[in-house]
């Protein structure tokens, strides 16, 4: 247990390198996975790089923002509770409080932007794709370990881009973790191999039985003619005129393989290679999980204590994910039994419900939310596009455009505003946090399993490939104007093209933060309205 003197140094800690964080991390989550590999593994030292892709992927496999389970999860590996929960009001509120004041402002204004406006936002949006577009070159650089996780991050990406779904990304994580597991596991080429030398003895023995003499079974045993002599009785000798099978040995398709206790990973006999795949020991933990450092392409962890400064039961872990499937349930089935609910209810119902099936973060978070909100006639598709437009040049994380879009609800039905933001705030977060809180105190001792591992590389390759899936749907929708107020492609312009090369070369050639390149962008939209706001106008 911690004494309080701990504790007081980790709240010190966990102050004087995140209090900026939320006011910062601009660019959006892909952004922010990069600037958290930077932070707490190369400048603060607090985990391992393979350690931090373990973490990203389990982030990703678990429901809610993705930025905000990662860096929950990272601080509470380094840290305790309390820190780690400090940790995510540094890093939340400050975007929260913005996009509530954004929703303010927005409650004001008539039913058309100025046309400056909507060049400032498709600017922002140009930029946002060069800054995203950074981060995923350098986020697929460090899980690309070998063709597996290369062809992992393509079909994710490829898949992606011709169709979208609530279901649909959750569904390309998974299987590109089974993927790996198949792959690393070496399951496929250990049936190959075996199939592929049944074949061959079929063969041979389809070959002998046209070359050799009709064999008498009637006094052996089945088998015993293809048994080494060493585990064959030598009834050959008491058999008049009976075939036996030559002195030198026997076909080494037929040899027994050996095998070890320890043995879970087959290998081919390189001295033979007509033999059958053979194995070779390898050590296990006391646990029973496979040493994870054996596993094929797994990143080599530095030299840092990747261990939790503080275990945690598992039973509690349990219970709060059992406890919160409970209160999911309950909030389901009261939205569908009960008629006539107030709007403050039905909205904490959508957002919690929106929380718990998002999966893969941000890139999922916003056609899910289009779908609760302004599906339900809560908010108009003019200021949904707005929230959308400006959320990728706010910092913090994406999540906290449920906050402008609750602020908004409220505002439209005539309550106040920020008690829609507090009544967003709870719904959005809480799923995530609770599920990566309970899921914290076991990963630990799960991690330790070889297939846990290949899992969690097959799930990151795949999340990674949904990155650049988020570039093409920011770019799709990013040109916005008084003509097409829900967006168009970015390439029907293509100063908006120059735009987006302009913060990639800033960002990548000449190392500009992220919100410089963002800011810059922005001005160039500006900029383009100057030239041609006479013409459009």
């Amino acid at each position: 247990m911690l004494t309080a003197p701990s504790i007081r140094k980790q709240f010190i800690e966990v102050t004087e390198n995140q209090w900026h964080m939320g006011i910062t991390s601009f660019g959006g989550p892909v952004v922010q996975f990069q600037n958290f590999n930077r932070l707490f593994v190369e400048q603060y030292q607090w985990l391992s790089d393979s350690t931090y892709q373990e973490l990203f992927a389990v982030a990703q496999a678990l429901p809610g923002s993705a930025s905000t389970k990662l860096l929950f999860i990272i601080t509470l590996l380094h840290t305790s509770l309390l820190p780690a929960l400090v940790s995510f009001l540094y890093w939340a509120l400050p975007g929260a409080i913005g996009m509530f004041v954004l929703a303010l402002g927005v409650g004001q204004i008539g039913n058309t932007l100025p046309v400056p406006v909507y060049a400032l936002l498709s600017g922002l949006n140009a930029a946002t794709v060069g800054v995203i577009f950074i981060a995923a070159i350098q986020l697929s650089n460090k899980a690309i370990t070998d063709k597996l996780s290369l062809a992992l991050i393509f079909l994710g990406g490829a898949a992606g881009v011709v169709y979208t779904a609530l279901w649909y990304f959750p569904v390309l994580m998974v299987l590109g973790g089974i993927t790996a597991v198949i792959y690393d596991l070496r399951f496929i080429q250990r049936w190959w191999a075996r199939g592929k030398q049944n074949f061959k003895f079929t063969l041979r023995r389809r070959r002998a039985s046209e070359e050799e003499p009709p064999i008498q079974m009637s006094n052996l045993e089945d088998d015993s003619i293809w048994l080494p002599e060493v585990y064959r009785e030598d009834t050959a000798a008491d058999v008049s005129g009976a075939w036996a099978p030559p002195k030198s040995g026997v076909p080494a398709a037929r040899r027994i393989p050996v095998r070890t206790s320890t043995s879970t990973r087959p290998i081919l006999d390189a001295s033979d290679t007509e033999s059958l795949p053979v194995t070779e020991p390898q050590s296990s933990d006391d646990s029973g999980g496979v040493d994870a450092s054996d596993i094929r392409a797994a990143p080599v962890s530095a030299v840092v204590d990747d261990n939790p400064k503080q275990e945690y039961p598992v039973w509690l872990g349990v219970g709060i994910v059992i406890g919160f499937f409970f209160s999911f349930i309950i909030v389901i089935v009261i939205r569908a039994v009960i008629k006539g609910l107030p709007v403050t209810f039905l909205l904490f119902s959508n957002l919690y419900l929106a929380g718990t099936i998002i999966f893969g973060g941000g890139p999922v978070v916003i056609p899910l939310l289009r779908e609760y909100i302004v599906s339900e006639g809560w908010v108009s598709s003019r200021d949904f596009t707005i929230g959308l437009a400006l959320i990728q040049a706010f910092p913090g994380p994406n999540f906290n455009f449920a906050i402008y879009l609750g602020a908004l609800t409220y505002h439209n039905y005539g309550a106040s505003s920020i008690l829609g933001a507090i009544v967003s705030f709870i719904a959005i977060y809480t799923p995530g946090m609770l599920v990566a809180g309970g899921m914290f105190t076991f990963w630990n001792k799960l991690r330790r399993y070889a297939v846990v591992i290949s899992l969690l590389r097959g799930i990151n390759s795949a999340a990674i490939g949904l990155v650049w899936t988020a570039i093409y749907r920011i770019w799709e929708s990013g040109y916005l104007s008084d003509k097409w107020s829900d967006g168009i492609s970015l390439g029907e312009d293509p100063w908006w093209i120059v735009v987006a090369s302009t913060a990639f070369v800033t960002g990548r050639g000449w190392g500009f933060p992220a919100p410089v390149s963002i800011f810059i962008g922005g001005l160039m939209g500006i900029i383009w309205w100057a030239v041609t706001g006479a013409r459009i106008s």
